[in-house]
Formats: C-alpha cells, sequence, structure tokens
C-alpha cells in the first residue's frame, strides 16, 4: 500500500509542475497531430494496398 501511495504522489507532483509554455504546448499538439494524420493516410495505404493484393491473387 505504501508503494502506491509513493506513485501516487509522484504522478501527482509531476502533472502539477509546468514545464512548457502555452505555445509550446500547441505546437507539439499540432505537431502530434500531424503526426497522427500521417499515421492514418499510411494505414489506409497499406489497407488499399493489401486489397490490390488480395484482387490480384483472386483474380
Amino acid at each position: 500500500m505504501s508503494t502506491r501511495a509513493l506513485t501516487y504522489t509522484l504522478i501527482h507532483r509531476r502533472g502539477s509542475r509546468a514545464f512548457f509554455l502555452a505555445s509550446s504546448t500547441q505546437h507539439m499538439e499540432r505537431a502530434s497531430l500531424l503526426r497522427e494524420i500521417v499515421r492514418v493516410v499510411l494505414a489506409l495505404a497499406a489497407v488499399i494496398g493489401w486489397g490490390a493484393v488480395a484482387l490480384l491473387l483472386a483474380g
């Protein structure tokens, strides 16, 4: 039980500090959004590619 309490206090302290300015966090959010969009596009391209392979094999 003391381990949980220690872990909770460490997480609580870590979350309560502000390490970044608001402008830099907005920039990081935008970069992560762009990264997620790229991942979605790549996943969609992979699904389309596998579909094309399946059609060629069936064909």
